[in-house]
């Protein structure tokens, strides 16, 4: 059914091959071997040399839920004090 799908698709096989397959290796644990080291150091810098495809924007927080932060903080500061009067 799969193979099918690909025969008749062949676009869609293409879009698959692009995705990884396995986790990352350049974040891994830290190698204990001196060629590993170099492999490592040599992997990061091409990570941080590749140019980055897209800008990220960060998000506005909502004014609505940056006061119920600030409500829910000055609850937990009144309850927290309440608290310590009983000790």
């Amino acid at each position: 059914m799969i193979a099918k799908n690909f025969r008749q698709f062949p676009d869609a096989m293409a879009v698959q091959m692009v995705l990884p397959f396995g986790r990352p290796v350049w974040n891994g644990q830290r190698p204990s071997t001196r060629i590993g080291r170099l492999i490592r150091s040599a992997q990061a810098a091409l990570v941080v040399a590749r140019p980055q495809i897209v800008e990220w924007v960060k998000a506005a927080t909502p004014q609505w839920w940056k006061n119920l932060r600030r409500a829910q903080n000055a609850l937990s500061a009144s309850v927290k004090a309440a608290c310590m009067l009983l000790l």
